[in-house]
């Protein structure tokens, strides 16, 4: 048995990424798949495996607690925590599983835990799981010994194909991202003025909420942009989004491996983007992209427009970039490197 451990109460890219590998595992042998009992996390309880929830909103040691006990009575050969939950780790190692292993999505997240935070923090880390890395580039920022890169990948047929979504009445740039400090929309805004006072033709479409999304809004209207950018909220139509637009500007500050530029790269849409942790393996300045510094409105607006005025530059980067994605990042390749990483010797 495989036991699969998730502690965050949302549904977005750690999800599906559970996802996938669970519907992989779930074909080789029995699977456990434990989560918080949440509305949002409904989709786990439909992939035909067995799964456990817990309560929201107790504390990391009853959490560790309940899990150390679940996780002795069904013995699992090897435990997979889905991203990194401290309480899981400890109590993996407290019942004795033979393996654990974690994911580690954003080692450039910033943290601000408190006290308690920081000593769970510690307490997971020195149980010295093997680690699985999206990246090369978190690997080398992270460190840790016992690590393996195991690049995040997407289902490339739903990106190859799609029809556009939107009416192309103007040169549309687009984003999709959870509406958030890390994803750099405050600075895509002001890039987004200097573009319009050069070319009055472009829309920028912001796809994706979040906690910021009152103050982009308030900000954008500030700019004199209430014209010129769309917010659509959360879609699921995104590929249908993705084809619509003539460039992709993601100005992020920090990232793990950055599922939205590849799944741009995939729907052939050229990609501005900040050359932040993953990014930087998939973004080659000049080759599948172009790269600005994080916080440089007019560095991002200068990228943007220089798509927009040569075509025949932003094919080839789009062409290159969609060949890549193709070759390196699908997610049967992410999925068969996860499972023979699971069939390996420790």
């Amino acid at each position: 048995m495989i036991a699969f451990l998730h502690g965050a109460p949302v549904f977005g890219m750690v999800e599906r990424y559970v996802e996938s590998i669970v519907r992989a595992a779930r074909e080789r042998e029995e699977v456990l798949l434990v989560f918080p009992d949440t509305p949002a996390l409904e989709p786990f309880s439909r992939l035909r495996v067995q799964v456990e929830t817990f309560p929201r909103g107790r504390s990391a040691l009853r959490d560790c607690l309940s899990l150390r006990d679940l996780l002795r009575g069904a013995r699992p050969r090897l435990v997979h925590v889905t991203d990194v939950w401290p309480p899981a780790l400890v109590a993996a190692r407290l019942a004795r599983v033979p393996r654990v292993l974690v994911t580690h999505h954003t080692p450039e997240l910033p943290r601000r835990d408190n006290l308690a935070g920081r000593l769970w923090w510690r307490l997971g880390w020195a149980t010295r799981p093997e680690v699985i890395y999206t990246s090369e580039a978190d690997r080398v920022t992270d460190g840790r010994p016992r690590g393996h890169v195991v690049p995040l990948g997407i289902d490339l047929d739903r990106f190859g194909s799609a029809k556009p979504a939107l009416r192309q009445e103007a040169s549309l740039v687009g984003h999709v991202a959870r509406l958030a400090e890390q994803k750099g929309q405050r600075y895509l805004l002001e890039a987004a003025a200097l573009v319009v006072a050069r070319r009055p033709d472009t829309r920028f479409v912001l796809v994706g909420d979040g906690e910021l999304r009152d103050e982009l809004e308030a900000q954008a209207r500030s700019l004199g942009l209430g014209d010129h950018v769309q917010f659509t909220g959360a879609r699921a139509d995104v590929p249908e989004l993705l084809a619509s637009f003539d460039v992709f500007a993601f100005p992020s500050l920090f990232e793990g491996f950055c599922v939205a530029v590849i799944e741009a790269q995939a729907a052939g849409v050229p990609v501005v983007a900040t050359p932040v942790g993953g990014i930087r393996e998939t973004v080659v300045h000049g080759e599948t992209g172009l790269l600005v510094p994080p916080r440089d409105p007019p560095a991002l607006a200068e990228a943007i427009v220089r798509l927009l005025d040569s075509p025949d530059e932003a094919r080839r980067l789009a062409g290159e970039a969609r060949r890549q994605v193709r070759e390196r990042f699908s997610e049967t390749r992410m999925v068969e490197e996860t499972l023979t990483l699971y069939g390996r010797e420790p």
